[in-house]
């Protein structure tokens, strides 16, 4: 199908000789320096015929979400739009010339890619006046899965801090956004039918001071959780940006705060129990036990889920970092393992990884889960894991693609970007989280190769994607999260993107440096070459 504009009224630039910088690079890009281009200070008129089209409205407010200039629909017109048939669905090619500019795309979910690719090919011509060379684009993803994950649950992130971060991400076509929304230290969602989840989960008695981690601040946080309402905003802002949100309710460790709101959820059998909404970091003892109360709590948060969630194809449902100690010391839990013929404890959290993935399959959705939940046998073949411990061996992303599972890479050893980025600040609030001190920076980041070496190609398709992850133990507010996130997040959507081979280190700085201009109009913290915030 194809909608194309009649009437184009020609918009020739002056000269145009400044190159773009584009992140992440495309496949293809043919540049016409020195020539004449297209003039962008009038922003781009919209034939009618352009705008009665769903593509074409959908091409529209991808152009207006990439903040380029489009005015309304009139008789002549300087876009055209147009769907072919291609395997990659996010595949686009942009044609740029003096009189207008052609799109053509394989589905609406390539138009958010080629809005963000125009939007950073506005340079200046030699009048100092915006403007779009003439190029050539031809362009699609290596990975469908783009990532990036944020923690409120350590330390809060309001909407509106949350809400530049997913501008972030699209600027360089990241199409992911993992949402930690419960752990051991706070629960952070609305639930209508367990309201205790928000009116003792959302707060603690304390929090580790940033500068010393084994010592608390005495100071009792005052409570934060997302409405409802206000999830529905953050959702529907992503999804104009051509971002999913995907929530992530841990399942059955990590739980202290859901815990502390509701006892009989957990071991309550066990001598010395006393749940509480945590207040140091780490791995604590407190897990869900697989009683049917539990099971009821589960069904009704994760249907509240889905529905705040519509268009989230994915449920995360954690599985990492599940102790066994409480489950080993319960009276129930043993019976329960007897009645299930479960030799070891490890069984009942494949129990729970079971019954989740029946859960969801009902709301038509697969779960994800951290890479723990194929320690103990095999899960339902649909289930994707998200590898994160990169120090296992066997290597638990070898073990999955051998299962048939699809894979969303996050190795620690690589994509935990509250770890270190070599040199650090004087300021005590931009040091890592406690001995977490390995040097990520983004050359680090640029250096990683998404496909292993060794696997089959059949093995090769089920690696979907790759994620980059803000744990916030160590990030107390936005200007960390960005300093820790940006340039990273850049090198990371590249290797998410573009063949290994295609990608120069050298080449790609200049491109950050030809970023810089827009982290200022953003206000972004931005880590500096030196290491110093940008925005300290």
């Amino acid at each position: 199908m194809g909608m194309m504009a009649c009437g184009i009224h020609a918009a020739p630039s002056a000269e145009v000789r400044e190159l773009p910088g584009i992140i992440p690079r495309p496949l293809q890009l043919q540049v016409s320096a020195g020539a004449v281009g297209f003039d962008m200070s009038r922003g781009i008129r919209v034939h009618y015929n352009v705008s009665r089209s769903e593509l074409g409205r959908a091409a529209v407010r991808a152009l207006m979400a990439a903040e380029v200039d489009v005015l309304p629909e009139e008789n002549v017109g300087e876009l055209t739009v147009e769907q072919v048939a291609h395997d990659n669905k996010e595949w686009y090619a942009i044609e740029v010339s003096p009189q207008g500019i052609a799109l053509r795309v394989a589905g609406l979910q390539a138009l958010p890619c080629a809005a963000q690719t125009l939007a950073q090919s506005v340079v200046k011509d030699v009048a100092g006046k915006p403007a779009l060379p003439t190029m050539q684009v031809e362009d699609a993803p290596l990975l469908p899965w783009r990532g990036l994950m944020l923690d409120p649950c350590r330390h809060p992130l309001s909407v509106e801090q949350t809400c530049k971060m997913l501008r972030i991400m699209a600027r360089y076509k990241l199409n992911r956004l993992h949402w930690h929304l419960a752990d051991d230290q706070g629960w952070r969602i609305e639930i209508k039918a367990y309201p205790r989840l928000t009116e003792v989960g959302s707060h603690r008695a304390e929090t580790p001071l940033l500068a010393n981690h084994e010592q608390g601040d005495g100071i009792p946080t005052e409570p934060f959780y997302y409405t409802q309402d206000e999830i529905r905003q953050v959702v529907a802002y992503a999804n104009s940006l051509g971002i999913t949100v995907i929530p992530e309710i841990e399942v059955p460790g990590h739980s202290c705060a859901a815990i502390a709101a509701y006892p009989e959820l957990g071991n309550s059998d066990v001598p010395g129990y006393a749940p509480r909404v945590a207040t140091t970091w780490g791995v604590l003892p407190y897990t869900y036990a697989p009683k049917e109360v539990t099971m009821k709590f589960l069904t009704a948060v994760f249907a509240e889920l889905c529905e705040l969630f519509p268009k989230a194809e994915f449920i995360h449902i954690g599985g990492d970092e599940a102790p066994r100690e409480q489950w080993q010391r319960s009276p129930f839990v043993q019976k329960f393992m007897q009645q299930h013929g479960m030799r070891h404890a490890g069984q009942v959290q494949h129990w729970f990884t079971h019954r989740m993935a029946e859960l969801l399959a009902a709301h038509g959705r697969r779960i994800i889960g951290w890479d723990e939940i194929i320690d103990d046998g095999a899960v339902p073949g649909d289930a994707v894991v998200m590898y994160w411990r990169s120090w296992v061996r066997p290597s638990s992303l070898l073990r999955a693609l051998q299962a048939g599972h699809d894979v969303i890479q996050s190795p620690d050893s690589h994509f935990y970007f509250n770890f270190s980025q070599g040199k650090l600040p004087s300021d005590p609030k931009y040091r890592p989280h406690g001995s977490l001190t390995a040097e990520q920076d983004w050359r680090h980041v640029y250096a990683y190769n998404p496909v292993p070496e060794g696997i089959s190609e059949e093995q090769r398709r089920h690696l979907i994607g790759l994620q980059a992850n803000c744990w916030s133990e160590s990030i107390a507010d936005g200007p960390k999260l960005e300093y820790q996130t940006v340039p990273r997040l850049c090198a990371l959507a590249e290797v998410a993107w573009l063949p290994a081979h295609m990608r120069q280190e050298k080449e790609f700085l200049g491109r950050i440096y030809a970023q810089y201009p827009w982290f200022e109009k953003e206000k972004i913290n931005y880590r500096r070459e030196d290491g110093s915030p940008a925005r300290p």
